[in-house]
């Protein structure tokens, strides 16, 4: 798909008329002017030839004045050009959307970064992975986490531009700040093999650029509304849940001194008060009292046997575990032992945002922005299935830019940014329950954060306060960065560089009060009746100073050349980055090197070492300074008319980790700063240990015994990816514009998670879970830059610009993403099924291969259109005319794709090894048979392994074999202009979001033998209508 170039000839002498001033351009010279703030679709007539060219300053491009000959001729510009069908001069893959169209069409949340999944090789998540809807996540204002991936990358590998700037949450990734659509001038994507002048990551990069204020005032209001009485009910639900959301605000742009400084400003509110569905499985009346009768064997954890009638004596039963049940877990409501509600999930959002440009002569202009936006969300779903006090984050966040554009000499133009970020959340409030009134004898390690210890049952449900509570966390980007052009004979020339410096400062209070996982796999064989028992299979808790305070610095430099020779143009440029790790202001960091004894901590155990020891560096690992990326692209315009284009490129693009990866993980666990304890719980035991987890477990005071380390490997490289694409470009008649071509990448050092430190298994006499190989440890997780992924692709487009009032924008992909794993951090991923040894690589090369499959985003095939269609206007009508039949819009967004795949997992730990299983796969489950919502895929395709016969022994089951099911969905809007006096107009929108009411269902279970095995609980809103209407003159 074409992205502009943003390259025309005008006659000299022409003005430009643009927003707010003229330009004359004079013969003999040559210039490119870089405007990534100010996007704006021009025309000129060429003064020798008469020939009309395009000039387009779309988001984050530059555009090029040119003149030939030896006269001055003064001629008008007609602003009113489009951007061209066929890109002859870039092989960049990427759209650009409009301001019409960012307004128009129909945006669940009126979320800009949907328009992202409109193009080839743009798929929006599972939910696990941060999608919804089908588009990117709405997110609040930013915190997007990601959004989409973009030719098999991960979602975390998108880059994130605001008039050019970054506009990065340095934690989670994706926008800080989401302006409405009706503050943007033009949202850009940029999805394969991008020049040099862009890097940080390897998707993709999306700019947006704002409004501005102009000669004449212009603005509106809006207002959106929801109710209940328009929705309909989610398939799972048994009643419409409620719902009442209000989406408003207005814009001004105007001039502060004429056709010298302007201004454009915006506030925006959300207020949203809405019931969310949830399914779960919880015990019955008789499960209860202990009454297992109608399932299956449940035995006896202290001697092995199976209970009497399959029933559990009513001494045995925890009084802790009756306590919760009553306080906090439902009964069912439904078949399947499972209750189904919709407690109410509350948004609170506004934003404000002022944009300034001041022209200080024809040569030099100023611009200014500041943003800030408020969040607050309440949902009592997050943390846990049944919290006792809910969930509520509170945010406050902010973008400062400013930029300098001056043109130096008439072929040399330097535009310099300075920009900062900032997002600042409150404190996660806890129930503040006294863990001794419930019968717990556990201490709270930290008072602020005192309540319930988080308490899953594998399966069924979680219960508690939050696992990780937040008392403050504020993240800050700061970033410089200066792009000059210069124009040389035939030569377009770049060259830039960027300083960027990410900081984190949390204040994060790691299980404060403790978690139990019942998994149901080596006591009872039920996580429920092992919840009833006091017989969890895993404890832990963190304690200490929860403060960390870390900063990272980026540099980077780069050239970048654009040739033209005859019918060809050539691109190439090189980029250099220096990605700095993370180091923390008080080195509360660690790594792991086996064998060597920290001197910085003396008492810390064997392997654990720190900043100050030897081979250490503050960051925990070396600085990466090999991150050379060469771009390389060629265009061939056979005919030399501009209506067929043959595009190749390659590049490498590297990948800057989000803080929210380890070295957050790694300064929140390390010892002895906040140690967290694990305890993993024997197979044979006397006594529940539900009460009183911590019982017999020492250690070394701030080195507690089962310590668990995540972290960087010593050896950690950048993420590296090639890129490479060939693509076809041919213009059909003068408004079709069609592409096809194969796009594909190759990704090496990508981070995954491996385990060094397993349990040992014990086969005889009776199978048992040995010691681990560093005693002093349970967990010992670092990362290694040893992954790898895979992407090929087919995809196709077609485009429609404007033509009797309607445009269009088809695109198809046929994708396969492969990977080792998909994303850090991301609980849809189960970890590797075989432990690994420190250097030995073939070690990890085994690993490595048995998690070699189809990414969790990977998505076989995938359709999207988007259209509008304005209706002609009957203006030579009559009045009455005119307004039944006059004035009418609609637009649309049509998508379809298939479903996303997930591995099953064995919860017994059958390998003995402490890791991840898998069962043994027997058959293709996606084989044959109809998919229901009980019975997704074919679960008998999955033989369940046993400790008798199975000891020691890890599953076949490949890595994301199963399919989910994909989904079909069409949001449609209608309008109604209504001209009111002059400039001014009334609109009044419909807009359905999934207008059809066509299930979009979650993923199936994939617990073997759990009572959701196989089975779908959940599915995405069913249709929602809105009523809008806005007012703009």
């Amino acid at each position: 798909m074409p992205v502009p170039r943003s390259v025309a000839r005008i006659s000299p002498g022409d003005r430009r008329h643009d927003r707010h001033r003229h330009r004359r351009v004079g013969w003999g010279s040559s210039r490119r002017h870089d405007r990534r703030h100010e996007p704006r679709h021009q025309s000129g007539t060429h003064g020798r030839h008469g020939c009309r060219r395009l000039l387009h300053h779309p988001a984050g491009q530059s555009g090029r004045l040119s003149g030939e000959g030896d006269a001055p001729i003064e001629q008008q510009v007609d602003v009113s050009g489009q951007s061209p069908l066929v890109e002859t001069t870039n092989a960049t893959l990427g759209v650009v959307i409009d301001r019409q169209k960012v307004v128009d069409l129909p945006l669940n949340g009126r979320n800009f970064t949907q328009l992202g999944t409109l193009i080839p090789g743009v798929v929006a998540p599972p939910a696990g992975l941060g999608g919804q809807d089908g588009n990117a996540t709405p997110g609040g204002f930013g915190n997007v986490t990601g959004g989409f991936n973009v030719n098999g990358q991960r979602n975390q590998s998108n880059n994130f531009l605001l008039d050019g700037a970054s506009n990065n949450d340095s934690f989670n990734t994706g926008f800080v700040l989401r302006p409405p659509p009706d503050a943007i001038q033009e949202f850009k994507i940029l999805t394969h093999a991008y020049d040099a002048e862009y890097g940080r990551n390897a998707g993709s990069v999306v700019n947006v650029a704002t409004r501005s204020g102009t000669n004449i005032r212009h603005g509106g209001a809006w207002e959106f509304n929801r109710d209940d009485r328009l929705q309909s009910r989610n398939f799972f639900a048994t009643a419409k849940p409620a719902l009442k959301q209000n989406q408003f605000g207005g814009a001004l742009g105007g001039p502060l001194v004429r056709n010298r400084l302007f201004v454009f400003s915006y506030f925006e509110g959300f207020r949203n008060k809405q019931g969310a569905t949830d399914t779960r499985t919880v015990l019955s009346r008789a499960e209860r009292a202990g009454d297992f009768s109608g399932g299956a064997v449940i035995r006896d954890p202290l001697t092995g046997q199976p209970f009497p009638g399959n029933v559990i004596p009513s001494d045995r039963i925890s009084p802790i575990s009756m306590e919760i049940l009553d306080r906090y877990i439902p009964l069912p409501n439904t078949t399947l032992n499972r209750v189904v509600r919709s407690p109410n999930v509350e948004d609170s959002r506004q934003q404000f945002g002022t944009r300034v440009d001041y022209q200080v002569n024809e040569k030099h202009s100023l611009l200014g922005r500041y943003m800030i936006g408020h969040t607050r969300n309440v949902n009592p779903l997050q943390g846990s299935n049944f919290s006792p006090a809910g969930n509520t984050s509170i945010a406050t966040l902010q973008d400062v830019m400013g930029s300098d554009t001056w043109m130096l000499k008439p072929t040399m133009i330097n535009v310099a940014r300075a920009s900062t970020n900032r997002i600042s959340a409150k404190p996660t409030v806890t129930s503040g329950l006294n863990l001794k009134d419930l019968g717990f004898n556990i201490n709270p390690s930290n008072a602020a954060a005192a309540g319930l210890p988080f308490i899953s049952l594998t399966g069924f449900f979680s219960t508690g306060d939050a696992q990780q509570p937040f008392a403050t966390r504020v993240n800050d980007v700061f970033g410089l960065t200066d792009d000059l052009t210069w124009l040389s004979g035939t030569h377009s020339m770049k060259f830039g560089a960027e300083l960027r410096r990410d900081r984190i400062k949390v204040s994060f209070i790691n299980r404060p009060n403790g978690d139990f996982t019942f998994a149901g796999t080596q006591y009872s064989g039920n996580a429920a009746a092992d919840f009833l028992l006091g017989f969890p299979q895993q404890f832990r808790q963190a304690a200490g100073d929860p403060n960390l305070d870390g900063s990272s610095w980026v540099y980077a430099i780069y050239g970048q050349d654009e040739f033209r020779i005859s019918r060809v143009t050539l691109n190439y440029g090189v980029r250099y980055e220096v990605n700095q790790p993370f180091a923390e202001s008080q080195d509360h960091l660690n790594a792991f090197h086996p064998g060597q004894q920290s001197t910085v901590f003396p008492n810390a155990p064997r392997g654990l070492v720190y900043p100050g020891d030897s081979g250490v560096p503050r960051g925990t690992y070396p600085t990466d300074r090999n991150n050379f990326a060469p771009r390389l692209a060629s265009v061939w315009d056979p005919r030399g008319d501009g209506r067929t284009a043959v595009r190749a490129a390659w590049g490498i693009f590297y990948d800057t980790l989000p803080g929210q990866g380890d070295f957050f993980q790694n300064g929140t666990l390390a010892p002895p700063f906040q140690p967290l304890t694990e305890v993993n719980f024997p197979l044979q035991v006397s006594a529940p240990p539900f009460a009183d987890p911590l019982r017999g477990v020492t250690g070394t005071p701030g080195f507690p015994a089962g310590l668990i380390f995540i972290g960087w490997g010593e050896d950690f490289a950048t993420p590296m990816v090639q890129q490479y694409n060939l693509t076809v470009q041919q213009q059909v008649g003068g408004s079709w514009g069609l592409e096809i071509g194969y796009v594909g990448s190759r990704g090496t050092h990508m981070p995954i998670f491996m385990e060094v430190n397993p349990t040992i298994a014990v086969l005889s006499p009776t199978p048992a879970i040995g010691p681990r190989l560093f005693p002093a440890f349970s967990l010992v997780r670092p990362t290694f830059s040893e992954a790898k992924s895979w992407y090929d692709s087919l995809q196709t487009s077609a485009r429609m610009r404007a033509w009797r009032g309607l445009n269009l924008l088809a695109s198809y992909t046929l994708g396969h993403a492969v990977d080792h794993v998909s994303g850090l951090n991301i609980g849809g991923e189960p970890r590797p099924m075989l432990p690994v040894t420190i250097g030995d690589q073939a070690s990890i090369d085994a690993a490595l291969a048995r998690e070699k499959g189809d990414a969790l985003f990977d998505v076989r095939h995938r359709a999207v259109v988007s259209f509008g269609y304005e209706l002609p206007r009957l203006d030579n009508r009559g009045a009455a005319t005119r307004l039944a039949l006059g004035g009418w819009q609609v637009n649309g967004i049509l998508q379809g794709q298939t479903g996303f795949p997930l591995t099953v997992i064995e919860p017994t730990n059958v390998s003995l090894t402490s890791m991840t299983n898998r069962p043994n796969a027997t058959c293709d489950p996606n084989a044959g048979g109809a998919r229901t919502t009980t019975q997704w895929f074919n679960t008998a395709c999955f033989e369940r392994l046993t400790l008798a016969a199975n000891a020691g022994q890890v599953g076949n089951e490949a890595r994301n074999t199963v399919r989910g099911p994909g989904f079909k969905r069409t949001d449609l809007s209608l309008f109604k202009n209504f001209a009111v006096a002059g400039s001014q107009q009334m609109q009044l929108r419909v807009e359905a979001f999934n207008v059809f009411n066509q299930e979009r269902f979650g993923q199936p279970g994939n617990t073997l033998g759990s009572a959701t095995f196989g089975a779908i609980t959940s599915a995405e809103d069913g249709r929602i209508v809105q009523i809008g209407v806005k007012y703009t003159f």
